[in-house]
């Protein structure tokens, strides 16, 4: 991988020269999709992510028709096909089916797969375009001239850094720092509070490929990873917590038991009954099964902007 440390630094003026074209705050799909556009383009990028190595773990699990023809037009698409499950209907809590198969696609499903492997694709290109990365990185401000844009680094050994680029792209999330050091509000509300989100293996699938079961007590959701693995989101109605609350396994495993009726041997990723998982809302990376809470929200300005 490459890899670039700390950006020259001088000028007659005062002001540093920009050393790189264009720094990408996240390295997400958004902010890999756009380094690999630009980088292929000819334009100099440095990536800048938090996490210090690529993940296993995933946040999303599903990509849509659309998303496929923008992968597609970029020699991705059928590469990613080969490794996810294409579903073509969806039932979401047994009262409305959403039927894939009628747009006007080469793609009429929803192709799920986890997250990091689209971000690995992508990073591929990324960096085989000339892309660089500044891994265990986070943001924590910029600083804006006529001539360019600092972005001030925080490094996970407490260490401060500064990049110095042209143009700054903020694609870190919708906490952002670089959207809040802009000013750039983010409108919406929460609509359901302390969603659970789990990546565990199950020792019996699911009926469907894509499960829903609802009822009083509140939902859970299943799609799968491969080789056993499933993403699980469940939203307990007795339990509002807030999105720093630990998670633990059994906690999962009770609310899968009272929507659907059986917890479908879920379990860790040593494959043996665990009573919690690990918790995190921002994970990094390794074999260990995962769950964090979240809480959903609904809803360019140079030298820096915020996708």
């Amino acid at each position: 991988m490459q890899t670039r440390d700390r950006l020259p630094r001088g000028s007659s003026d005062g002001r540093r020269a920009p050393a790189v074209d264009v720094v990408v705050v996240g390295a997400g799909p958004t902010g890999l999709l756009l380094a690999g556009d630009l980088a292929r383009a000819g334009v100099g990028v440095t990536m800048v992510e938090r996490r210090d190595r690529e993940s296993n773990l995933s946040r999303a699990f599903a990509v849509h028709a659309r998303s496929l023809e923008v992968l597609d037009a970029r020699g991705l698409a059928d590469e990613l096909l080969r490794i996810g499950t294409p579903v073509p209907s969806l039932s979401p809590f047994g009262r409305i089916t959403i039927d894939f198969s009628a747009l006007r696609t080469r793609f009429p499903y929803m192709l799920v797969t986890p997250q990091w492997r689209l971000e690995h694709l992508l990073l591929r290109r990324a960096e085989e375009a000339g892309a660089t990365m500044v891994r265990g990185a986070r943001a924590t401000g910029i600083r804006q001239d006529p001539d360019g844009v600092d972005v001030e680094l925080s490094r996970a050994d407490g260490a401060a850094d500064t990049l110095r680029a042209r143009y700054l792209v903020g694609a870190d999330g919708a906490r952002s720092t670089i959207r809040r050091s802009l000013g750039m509000p983010f409108p919406g509300e929460s609509v359901i509070s302390s969603v659970m989100l789990a990546d565990v293996r199950l020792e019996r699938a699911p009926d469907e490929a894509l499960n829903f079961a609802s009822n009083e007590h509140g939902f859970t959701f299943f799609a799968p990873f491969g080789d056993g693995w499933y993403r699980i989101i469940a939203w307990d109605r007795r339990r509002q917590l807030p999105d720093d609350a630990p998670v633990t396994l059994e906690e999962v495993r009770d609310i899968t038991r009272r929507t659907l009726g059986d917890d479908l041997g879920m379990h860790d990723a040593h494959g043996s009954p665990a009573s919690t998982a690990t918790s995190d809302r921002c994970p990094a990376t390794g074999g260990d099964g995962c769950s964090w809470r979240a809480t959903p929200h609904m809803c360019t300005r140079p030298p820096a902007a915020w996708a």
